[in-house]
């Protein structure tokens, strides 16, 4: 039953030594361990699962008590809790189970700290009264509230001090009307006022801030307007874009946030409807909204845009199909799936948009209602149950979406979902509550914060009546949340049945599977009165069958066995008797922790009774300085007794908070215990399978051994027969052997002369082998000798082609040479013909030559001369 975390158990040893032993050494091991635990990167181990984080917790309130405020252990505690406030799972729950905003508040109250410790705890205290619910006065609200006032107005716009105590300020006036009363009754408002006006023009998150908390003064009064409504609208919508556009998440949430506070309030609703820029600034948002915007800006600009819807103004209606389209891109996404949800859901309460518009986002739901593989965690668990609410609004609204969706979703897809939901109830027991869990406190959204409208506030939602916005309630167990998935699962299974026999077959198995029962009959036990309503219509419309109706009986016996309004009647009651020994008679602390409307009806009566006898006296024969006597003798008996009632109001709430704590940690045991119960009930339904299985395996052992024994006798009488004919032939066969001996004596003499034979032979084969080696030997001689007589043959061979091909190559030099001779004879024939013709022509010329020289020489006469 307790944690397996070794660093807290380490720290409670720790804290245990230093309490019974306050010695510097155990100090000094405490603080070592408070820095170590600083430094944890899991933040799982500080979830208040277990009584030691309880007591780990318990431990911390008392370091930040006023006895010990003083210390150096209480400014390491509001650094560890710092650390831890990093997961919304533990900030949420130190804010809700732990009650640890009152300690802290004390602690920054009481103790004198420096500048920056202050900041710090201030900052602790801001992030830890985000979303809290403060139902009626507390004393540690009347005292941190005019101390915040004093910060906010004493400080400088550039005071580090004034943004935290301005956030902090926001977060407790936010859907919380007693800390509005005690705002409104404040002696200092008018120097509020008048400092938040002067920061008007400031940055726009310094705006935002007190325009809000201006409007949170004034909200009481009758002097709001639509002036100052629609500049706190400006404010908002201006802060959202810079938000988006700057990518500042907390900016974007906070003007979410400020959004659904005015849209709840009734008082300034006309104001609201009166304002006509929600078109321009939703177009503007949608354009700045892209798919590759980081996830905590689409969730809270989706609610922002959810929001717009629900107020049904004019000018939002153009932006219905564009609004449509960018909440279907994040539908798949499991931190701001359920924002989409929500969107899609006010769109199709409005009906705006016909089934057409609709095709691809039922293809889309088809994808995500098919089995996955795993369901781990309960943000899984919110996406899925949000799905499933909008199946149902799509079936209800539209009898063709209906017929589309019965006709599109696998029905074999929803039994195996339903399995994988069942599996995280056995796996998550022992959890006292979803934000110890791991449950997002970002997929609470904004309008949880409006309380509920019976009672005497003048907030109030405009969700829709099948909304699923009771689903994300930070105060539901994760057992209550798989309830209501389960029975989700079911009334969307039968409601698609109406359309599709094969959903209503699915839906009968389901009602048989273990466990579903005791899920719908804890659902009709909470407070949600849809999810009641859906679970009773489930188990009396005679849809139960008979194999179920007994674990549906021992589940209603069991849930009447536990019922938790018996711990918290009994809880009360020692509260209320702890009180009457303290004299206060008058004060009644009950569960819920609200006066009762008669209680409250009673005490205006007495009121109103004192008042009208008051106004029927005459006072006679008494002066003016007896008047004022007696005026201050009142005067002063109500300033004792308002001082009594603050120490009443003090010590009720150290009560409460102790029967708190008393309370948290019975519900930590009580789970445990539950666990144990039910682990040991598997194992016992485990155990008695076994058995059964074992029993059935020994009959159908013996009925196995019986037929074998059948079996073995007709075998043995078959054997026996075939053992006779087996003696008649071995006697047969032994006759033979003999005979055969007989015969096998004469082959043994024949085979001792062979035996002599072949020795003569392997003597005579021993000589041919020797001789035959000799012959081998010279075989391979030879073989040798040819071998080299080969080679050579094989050079002569080469030399010989060598030669051929030399001679070859001579023959074609010698033809070239040859045909080169040819071709010289031919042209020195040529050049002889040539000569001769050219001899021939020189002796003509040689003769004409002389011929010409004899001429020339007288001789011509002479060559005339016929003598001579």
């Amino acid at each position: 039953m307790g944690s397996e975390n070794l660093q807290i158990k380490n720290f409670l040893h720790y804290a245990n030594k230093f309490q019974h032993s306050k010695i510097d050494k155990n100090h000094m091991q405490l603080l070592r361990h408070l820095q170590i635990l600083s430094m944890v990167s899991d933040m799982e181990i500080f979830e208040p699962t277990s009584i030691e984080t309880l007591e780990f917790y318990l431990y911390l309130e008392q370091y930040l008590s006023p006895t010990n405020s003083t210390s150096s252990l209480a400014y390491k505690v509001i650094t560890l809790l710092a650390h831890v406030c990093e997961s919304k799972a533990v900030c949420s729950a130190l804010r809700d189970d732990i009650k640890m905003v009152p300690i802290i508040s004390n602690f920054f109250l009481n103790s004198k700290l420096s500048r920056d410790k202050s900041l710090k705890t201030l900052y602790l205290i801001q992030k830890l009264s985000y979303n809290i619910k403060i139902v009626q006065t507390e004393a540690w609200v009347i005292k941190l509230v005019p101390h915040l006032i004093k910060i906010i107005i004493d400080a400088d716009l550039g005071d580090d001090l004034l943004i935290p105590a301005l956030h902090t300020v926001a977060n407790l006036c936010r859907a919380n009307r007693p800390v509005l009363h005690w705002l409104h009754a404040t002696g200092n408002k008018k120097a509020l006022l008048q400092k938040l006006m002067d920061m008007r023009t400031a940055t726009i998150d310094i705006r935002l801030l007190a325009t809000e908390v201006m409007f949170y003064t004034q909200a009481l009064l009758p002097a709001v307007d639509a002036m100052s409504t629609h500049y706190l609208l400006d404010t908002v919508f201006a802060a959202a874009t810079n938000g988006l556009g700057e990518n500042n998440a907390p900016l974007l949430r906070h003007a979410t946030d400020v959004f659904g506070e005015l849209i709840s309030c009734p008082s300034i609703e006309e104001y609201i409807r009166g304002y006509e820029r929600y078109g321009e600034s939703g177009s503007l948002l949608l354009g700045l909204l892209v798919h590759d915007t980081p996830e905590p800006l689409v969730e809270a600009v989706l609610e922002l845009l959810c929001f717009l819807l629900q107020l049904e103004h004019q000018h939002v209606l153009p932006l219905t199909e564009e609004i449509f389209s960018k909440a279907g891109l994040w539908l798949h996404s499991e931190s701001c799936g359920t924002a989409s949800v929500k969107v899609l859901q006010s769109l199709s309460n409005s009906g705006k948009l016909n089934s057409e518009h609709w095709n691809d986002s039922i293809n889309l739901l088809k994808v995500l209602l098919s089995p996955k593989e795993s369901l781990t965690n309960s943000g899984q668990l919110h996406h899925l149950t949000a799905l499933l609410v909008l199946v149902q609004d799509l079936c209800q609204k539209d009898a063709s979406i209906h017929l589309k969706l019965a006709l599109q979703l696998h029905p074999s897809s929803f039994l195996p979902l339903l399995k994988k939901i069942l599996d995280i109830g056995g796996m998550s027991q022992g959890c006292t509550s979803d934000s110890s869990s791991g449950i997002d406190a970002s997929l609470i959204p904004s309008s949880r914060q409006i309380p509920n409208t019976t009672t005497t506030s003048s907030f109030k939602t405009y969700s829709s009546p099948s909304s699923f916005l009771s689903v994300n309630d930070p105060r539901a167990s994760v057992s209550q949340l798989i309830s209501q998935a389960v029975v989700m699962v079911l009334c969307v299974v039968k409601l698609l049945g109406s359309h599709n026999a094969e959903f209503m077959l699915e839906f009968t198995q389901m009602l048989n599977i273990p466990g579903v029962m005791k899920h719908l009959v804890a659902t009709t036990r909470t407070n949600n009165t849809e999810f009641v309503a859906r679970s009773i219509t489930l188990l009396s419309e005679g849809t139960v069958p008979k194999e179920s109706l007994m674990e549906l009986i021992s589940a209603a016996q069991e849930a009447n066995a536990c019922d938790p309004s018996l711990q918290d009647q009994s809880t009360s009651n020692n509260a209320i008797s702890s009180l009457d020994h303290t004299n206060t008679n008058t004060m009644r602390i009950q569960s819920p922790v609200l006066f009762s409307p008669a209680c409250e009806e009673g005490v205006d009566d007495v009121i109103f009774r004192f008042k009208s006898a008051m106004d029927k006296m005459e006072l006679r024969d008494c002066t003016l300085t007896d008047i004022i006597e007696l005026y201050e003798c009142k005067v002063a008996a109500l300033v004792n007794k308002e001082a009594s009632l603050h120490n009443i109001l003090t010590a009720s709430d150290a009560l409460n908070h102790h029967n708190h704590h008393f309370l948290l940690q019975t519900r930590v045991q009580n789970d445990r215990l539950r666990a144990l119960l039910y682990t040991r009930e598997q194992l016992l339904q485990q155990t008695k399978q076994e058995k059964d299985d074992i029993e059935s395996t020994i009959s159908q052992m013996i009925e196995s051994a019986n037929t074998h024994r059948e079996n073995f006798r007709i075998e043995k009488t078959a054997l026996e027969r075939q053992k006779t004919e087996v003696k008649r032939e071995v006697a047969s066969l032994k006759d033979s052997l003999d005979n055969k001996d007989d015969k096998i004596s004469k082959l043994q003499k024949q085979l001792s002369e062979a035996g002599q034979e072949v020795k003569n032979l392997m003597k005579l084969n021993k000589e041919e082998q020797e001789r035959s080696h000799k012959a081998m030997e010279q075989i391979q001689k030879f073989e040798e000798e040819l071998k080299r007589r080969r080679r050579e043959l094989e050079e002569l061979v080469r030399d010989n082609q060598r030669v051929e091909k030399e001679k070859g190559k001579l023959r074609d030099e010698i033809k070239e040479l040859e045909m080169l001779i040819r071709s010289h004879e031919e042209s020195m024939a040529a050049k002889e013909t040539e000569l001769e013709e050219v001899t021939k022509k020189y002796q003509e010329l040689k003769r004409l030559q002389d011929m010409i020289h004899n001429i020339s020489s007288g001789k011509l006469g002479n060559m005339f001369d016929p003598g001579k």
